[in-house]
């Protein structure tokens, strides 16, 4: 008797997308060991480092996690750009920059320098290497995600200068494309707007990080996972 094998079904891995971080080292292990349980896809958006207890820390865990988990996306965000600018030497902390909504003081990732002046030479690198390999945003078909707002200048967001990406906070003209998820603009909880949901819950505020999960098969169907700045997870 022939035994037939029921039809195999390929289901995609679901997806994890983090707003931003700040130096809240354990809640981004938190963030690390949910994706891993659940089996998903992670998607940071950026803003890793200033704020809270550590940025290195934060990092470390990341490129940990990142080397365990090469599908994963780390996308940069502006505080995350001033910290590589610092760097690189494009910059000083006295110094102050210019975007297309005003300018922005590097006094604010000091802290996150200066954590990452006292490294080893091979960690240094480390640090170095991952920021510079940081996305501007990531699509897939249900989503964009990036870090900070999209707006309408008349742009796809391929075309978008990366200062856009990472530093604007307006929302309009509204942004007529795919809806996109981003952080940035620090919110209290999740909070949608025209096309976007922003999941940058304030954490390194006293507020908490914020996890939207979903599947590729059901992108409406969405999940919360919030985790407290000591990575505690928060049940509603």
């Amino acid at each position: 008797m022939e035994i037939r094998k029921p039809p195999y079904r390929f289901e995609m891995k679901k997806i994890a997308a983090f707003g931003d971080i700040h130096g809240c080292h354990l809640a981004a292990s938190t963030a690390i060991r949910v994706s891993q349980e659940i089996h998903a896809q992670a998607i940071f958006l950026g803003d890793y480092v200033d704020r809270g207890p550590s940025a290195m820390k934060t990092i470390q865990v990341l490129i940990d996690a990142k080397k365990k988990n090469p599908d994963w996306i780390f996308i940069r965000g502006n505080h995350d750009q001033m910290l590589l600018d610092l760097i690189l030497e494009k910059a000083t902390p006295l110094d102050i920059g210019t975007t297309s909504d005003g300018t922005f003081e590097y006094w604010q990732t000091v802290k996150s320098f200066n954590e990452w002046k006292n490294l080893e030479l091979t960690q240094k690198k480390e640090v170095h290497d991952f920021l510079d390999q940081t996305v501007p945003y990531h699509e897939n078909e249900d989503f964009i995600f990036c870090h900070a707002v999209l707006r309408d200048t008349g742009q796809r967001i391929g075309q978008k200068p990366l200062s856009e990406l990472i530093w604007n906070y307006q929302h309009k003209p509204l942004w007529r494309g795919k809806q996109f998820i981003h952080g940035h603009l620090p919110v209290k909880e999740v909070y949608r707007e025209g096309a976007g949901i922003n999941l940058n819950t304030s954490c390194g505020y006293g507020g908490k990080l914020t996890g939207i999960v979903y599947q590729p098969s059901k992108p409406k169907t969405q999940n919360l996972i919030k985790i407290d700045e000591n990575g505690n997870l928060i049940q509603d």
